[in-house]
């Protein structure tokens, strides 16, 4: 496997168009490739009461963001607004844990599988047409994780597990990344405030 660094990930990204992120495209170039092990580095920051999202880039066609998780810090149960997306474990592992997709904002959920324990190198593909779902780092090692959205992701549902309906957030990220014309990361700006 070819070992890269975010930046050729981004050269090979950032001319597809919209219609490359619901070919196999980004499948067969994942396939053949791991990322290097400082890759992600810049954009890897903790926090204590939840877990960290990171934008890496993001343009009209795709977002790609690391998400960080100290032990025990997890995701409500959530969609990705009809987004595809890829995820990777970079450090740790998670538990991925899918439900059916629900028919109404109130309809109730039910599992989907047995929960998933995902690791280094692992890779995943989400699609709300198959499942909604929650990420846990159930261990009690630090974990670190790169996602790639086919698409912008400004809001979500996400299921109040109190009132049994999911209900609308708007996304926020904890760091943003700032890229010079030419394509350098010139630094990873903290955002504020952190809504989810």
């Amino acid at each position: 496997m070819k070992s890269i660094g975010v930046s050729d990930f981004l050269d090979f990204l950032i001319p597809l168009k919209k219609s490359d992120f619901v070919s196999e495209k980004v499948d067969e170039f994942l396939k053949s490739r791991t990322f290097s092990e400082d890759a992600f580095l810049p954009f890897i920051h903790f926090r204590d009461d939840t877990y960290g999202r990171n934008l890496v880039y993001r343009n009209e066609f795709f977002e790609l963001a690391v998400l960080t998780w100290l032990p025990q810090h997890r995701t409500p149960i959530h969609d990705h607004a009809n987004q595809r997306c890829w995820m990777l474990v970079e450090a740790g592992e998670l538990t991925f844990k899918n439900y059916h997709p629900p028919t109404s904002d109130s309809a109730g959920l039910r599992p989907l599988g047995k929960s998933e324990v995902l690791k280094k190198g692992s890779p995943i593909y989400i699609d709300d047409d198959l499942a909604v779902h929650a990420i846990t780092n159930a261990s009690k090692k630090p974990a670190v994780s790169v996602h790639l959205y086919a698409g912008p992701i400004k809001e979500c549902r996400i299921y109040n597990e109190l009132t049994k309906r999911f209900e609308k957030k708007t996304l926020s990220y904890l760091t943003e990344g700032v890229w010079s014309p030419e394509g350098e990361l010139i630094e990873s700006r903290l955002c504020e405030p952190f809504l989810f």
